[in-house]
C-alpha cells in the first residue's frame, strides 16, 4: 500500500512538473519577442577572441599568445561529417526545433523525476551557445530559464547555420581549445578539413565532459565516447555500418603535444609580453594580433643550447659528475656530487637512478614541485648510501645559471635573448632583471675612458703594489692582480689583453673615476656608480643586455644603438598598430671605438680570451671576474653580431674552481659565435683605420717605436694623428734602476 501511494504521488507530482514546464516556456516564448536581450547586441557583431601570434625575423612562428586558443572557421570550411557528428550527439533535432526542445524537456524532466536525481539535460545546441557566451554554469532553475528564454530569442535573429557556426567555434573542447579548429590542431595537429571520421566523432564527444573525455588524458573515456557517437551516426542513418565499424577500430592517433611559445625563446617572449600587455591590455589576448619581433629563432636555440651544455660542464667542474649509466663498481663516497635526470615527483621527493642505485632526494621547501619534470636535470650530494638496497640518499643543490644576450650592432635589434636554463623552473629573466657586477670585463670601458683624453694604447703603466685608505674607515685597500703577481711597467694594451687590475686601477686613478663614469653614461650604462677607485674592478651592478649594449660603439664606429625587440604590430586586417625603427647615435669618437677595437681583438689574440682566436672573423672581446668567483663574463663581437654571457649563482654564492670569465662563460660565447659563423668565412684582417688614426708598429713592452734596443716583439698600434711615438727604444743602461730590473 505504502509504495504504491508513494507512485500515485510521484505520477501526481510529475504531472504538475510537466504541466509547470509547460505553461513556463509558452509564457517565456511569448515573454522573448516583448522583452529587449541587450547582450545579443554582442553576438550580432560577434567577434570570437582570436589568438595573438608572435614571429621571428624572418616570420617564423615563435609564440601564440591568448586566454582561449581559438581559430574561427566559416561554416563552409567545416566538413558536413564533423558537424553531423556534433548534431547527431548532441542536438539531432537542431535544424527542427525553435531553439529549445520541448520533446526533450519533458522526457528529461520525467527520467530525472524518476530516478530522484540530475540524470539527464536537455539542452539544444543553442541553449549550450547562450549558456557559454552569457550564462554561468550554475545549475540552477532560473539560469535554465533565463538560458531558454536566450535560446529562443537567438534562434528568433539568426539563422540555423550561423547559429551553428557560432557554436563550433565557441564551444570549449578541453587542452585549451576553444572551437573545433583549434581542437583539430591541438589533438591530431591537423586543420579541421583534414580529419578523418573517427577523429571527427573523437571531438564531438568532449562538449559533454571535456576533462573526462580529454583523449590526451583519458583515452580509454575518449574512445568509448567516440564509439557512442559513431553509433548514434550510424542509428540516425548519417553513416553505414561498416563505417561505424572502421571508425570506432581506427586507432586514437594524437599529434606530440605542442608548447604555445618555444621553450629555448620563453625568456624573451614573456620580456615582450608584458612590454605588449602595458600597451594593448587585454586585446592582446582576443584580438588576433601579428607581432613581429627582432629575434633570429636559429640563433635563440643555438645560444639556448650553448647556455645548457655550458652550465653541465661548469656543474661537472664544481663536482657533480653526471649520473654514470652504467653501473657503479663501488658505491659512491659520502658527498659524492652527481647531476642526473629525475624519474619522478612524489611527496616532495625526487627519484632517478645514478649508476645502478635508485637516488632519492627530498625537495627543500622553496623548490615547488609542480614546476618539476620527468627528465629535468637536478642535483644532489650523497649524505647516505644503503649499498644492499642500492640507495643512495641525497642533498638538493642547487645548479649555476647564466644568460645569454645577442644584439644586432649596427641597430641593436635583439638576435637572441636566453634568461636562464629552464624558464618553467626558473621564470626570473637574468638576461633583463638580474643586476650583477660586470668585474674585470668593465675594464675596457676605463680604457676607452683614458683614450678619449689623451691617453695611448701605448702608454706606460705601473703595475705594482697599491693601498689606499678606505675612507671612513681604519682600513687599508690591497687589491690583488688574479695570479697574485706584479707586472711592473706595462703598456695599456698589455694592462688590457692580462686583465691587470693594479694597472687599471693606477689608470682609473690618474683620469679620475668621475670621467670614467661619465664615458660609461655615453655608453647606455645608466646603473648607479660611486666614484671610487674600486670601479675599476667592476664593483657595481648591472644587468646583461644594458651591459653587452655598451660594446655596442665597440664594434660599430662609436656609434650606439637602443636594444629592441619589437619591429611591428599589426592587427586582424594587416593595419599598423605600432612600428619601431633602429635609434642610434654617435656615442664615442671613431678614433677611440677603433682604438678598443684593437684592444679588445689583443685579448682574443694575446690575453685573457685566447680561446676564441680559432674564430673565422674578427673576433674580439673581454672577460670579466668579480671576487669570490660569484660572477664570470664575456663579451665580444664579430662582424655582424655582439654577444654578452654571464655566468653566476641566483644566491651570489661563489661558483667556486676559480670559475674566471675565461673558463666559465668564454666558453659558451665561443659556441655560440662558432654556430653563428658556420659555413661562412667573415674578413678577419684589422679593419682600415677612420680618418684620424694613425697605424705605428711599436715595441710591445716599451710602446716605443722598435730599435736594436727593444727586446720582445713589435706590433701595428693605432694612434689618433700627433700622439704617436717618435721615439725607439734607449739602451737598457740609460733607463732608471727598477725599469732595468723589468
Amino acid at each position: 500500500m505504502a509504495l504504491r501511494a508513494r507512485t500515485a504521488r510521484r505520477r501526481i507530482l510529475l504531472t504538475l512538473v510537466l504541466l509547470a514546464a509547460a505553461g513556463g516556456l509558452a509564457l517565456g516564448a511569448g515573454f522573448s519577442y516583448l522583452y529587449n536581450f541587450p547582450e545579443l547586441d554582442y553576438l550580432q557583431d560577434y567577434r570570437p577572441s582570436t589568438i595573438t601570434r608572435l614571429y621571428d625575423r624572418e616570420k617564423q612562428l615563435i609564440a601564440e599568445l591568448y586566454h582561449e586558443k581559438r581559430i574561427p572557421t566559416p561554416l563552409s570550411r567545416i566538413p558536413v561529417t564533423v558537424r553531423q557528428a556534433f548534431l547527431d550527439i548532441e542536438d539531432n533535432r537542431f535544424y527542427e526545433h525553435p531553439g529549445v526542445s520541448y520533446r526533450d524537456i519533458f522526457r528529461a524532466a520525467a527520467r530525472n523525476l524518476i530516478e530522484g536525481r540530475y540524470a539527464q539535460g536537455a539542452s539544444t545546441i543553442t541553449q549550450q551557445l547562450a549558456k557559454v557566451l552569457f550564462l554561468t554554469p550554475e545549475r540552477t532553475l532560473s539560469r535554465k530559464v533565463r538560458e531558454a528564454l536566450l535560446a529562443l530569442e537567438i534562434e528568433r535573429r539568426f539563422t540555423k547555420d550561423e547559429i551553428l557556426e557560432f557554436y563550433l567555434n565557441q564551444i570549449y573542447l578541453g587542452s585549451g581549445a576553444f572551437g573545433v579548429e583549434a581542437a583539430a590542431q591541438i589533438y591530431f595537429g591537423k586543420p579541421v578539413g583534414e580529419l578523418t571520421l573517427a577523429e571527427a566523432a573523437t571531438l564531438a564527444g568532449l562538449p559533454k565532459a571535456p576533462s573526462r573525455f580529454n583523449p590526451r588524458l583519458h583515452p580509454e573515456n575518449a574512445l568509448q565516447r567516440r564509439r557512442l557517437v559513431l553509433r548514434r551516426m550510424q542509428e540516425l542513418g548519417h553513416i553505414t555500418q561498416g563505417q561505424e565499424k572502421s571508425g570506432a577500430e581506427e586507432p586514437l592517433r594524437l599529434a606530440p603535444p605542442v608548447s604555445s611559445v618555444h621553450p629555448e625563446s620563453a625568456y624573451f617572449v614573456e620580456n615582450l609580453r608584458q612590454r605588449l600587455d602595458r600597451r594593448f591590455g587585454p586585446a592582446l589576448y582576443r584580438s588576433g594580433l601579428q607581432v613581429y619581433t627582432t629575434l633570429d629563432l636559429k640563433l635563440q636555440r643555438i645560444a639556448h643550447e650553448s647556455l645548457l651544455k655550458g652550465v653541465d660542464r661548469m656543474n661537472a667542474r664544481r663536482g657533480f659528475a653526471p649520473a654514470p649509466a652504467q653501473p657503479l663498481a663501488r658505491p659512491p663516497r659520502l658527498g659524492a656530487g652527481y647531476q642526473f635526470r629525475l624519474a619522478e615527483v612524489k611527496d616532495r621527493t625526487v627519484r632517478g637512478v645514478i649508476g645502478g642505485y635508485e637516488a632519492v632526494m627530498p625537495l627543500p621547501k622553496e623548490v615547488d614541485p609542480v614546476h618539476l619534470r620527468e627528465g629535468d636535470p637536478v642535483l644532489g650530494r650523497v649524505v647516505r648510501v644503503e649499498a644492499e638496497e642500492k640507495r643512495l640518499h641525497l642533498e638538493w643543490q642547487e645548479s649555476v645559471q647564466g644568460a645569454v644576450v645577442a644584439l644586432d650592432p649596427s641597430t641593436g635589434a635583439i638576435r637572441a635573448m636566453v634568461g636562464g636554463t629552464n624558464f618553467r623552473r626558473h621564470p626570473f629573466n637574468r638576461a633583463v632583471q638580474a643586476r650583477r657586477q660586470p668585474g674585470s670585463a668593465f675594464k675596457p670601458v676605463i680604457m676607452a675612458a683614458a683614450l678619449s683624453n689623451g691617453y695611448t694604447p701605448a702608454h706606460i703603466l705601473i703595475d705594482s703594489p697599491f693601498v689606499r685608505r678606505m675612507p671612513g674607515t681604519p682600513k687599508d685597500w690591497k687589491p690583488r692582480n688574479y695570479t697574485d703577481r706584479f707586472y711592473g711597467p706595462v703598456t695599456l694594451r698589455t694592462a688590457m689583453e692580462q686583465s691587470l687590475n693594479l694597472a687599471t686601477i693606477k689608470l682609473l686613478d690618474q683620469i679620475g673615476p668621475q670621467r670614467a663614469i661619465d664615458f660609461a653614461r655615453r655608453l647606455g650604462l645608466r646603473s648607479p656608480m660611486e666614484p671610487y677607485l674600486s670601479l675599476a674592478l667592476g664593483t657595481f651592478e648591472v644587468t646583461p643586455l644594458d651591459f653587452t649594449a655598451a660594446f655596442l660603439p665597440f664594434a660599430q664606429g662609436g656609434v650606439y644603438a637602443r636594444p629592441y625587440e619589437l619591429e611591428r604590430v599589426t592587427d586582424g586586417s594587416n593595419r599598423l598598430l605600432e612600428e619601431n625603427v633602429p635609434v642610434t647615435h654617435q656615442a664615442i669618437s671613431p678614433e677611440t671605438a677603433y682604438q678598443m677595437r684593437l684592444l679588445l681583438r689583443g685579448v682574443v689574440l694575446e690575453g685573457t680570451g685566447r680561446a676564441a682566436r680559432g674564430l673565422p672573423a674578427f673576433a674580439a672581446g673581454k672577460t670579466g671576474t668579480t671576487n669570490e668567483y660569484r660572477d664570470a663574463w664575456f663579451v665580444g663581437f664579430v662582424n655582424d653580431l655582439v654577444v654578452g654571457v654571464w655566468v653566476g649563482r641566483d644566491d651570489n654564492k661563489d661558483m667556486g674552481f676559480r670559475a674566471a670569465g675565461a673558463a666559465a662563460a668564454l666558453p659558451i660565447w665561443h659556441e655560440v659565435m662558432k654556430a653563428w659563423l658556420k659555413g661562412r668565412t667573415l674578413d678577419a684582417s684589422t679593419p682600415p683605420p677612420p680618418p684620424g688614426i694613425t697605424l705605428v708598429r711599436v715595441n710591445a713592452q716599451t710602446g716605443l717605436l722598435p730599435s736594436r734596443w727593444c727586446e720582445g716583439k713589435a706590433g701595428a698600434e693605432a694612434f689618433v694623428q700627433g700622439t704617436e711615438p717618435a721615439e725607439g727604444c734607449p739602451p737598457k743602461s740609460s733607463l732608471p734602476r727598477f725599469l732595468q730590473e723589468h
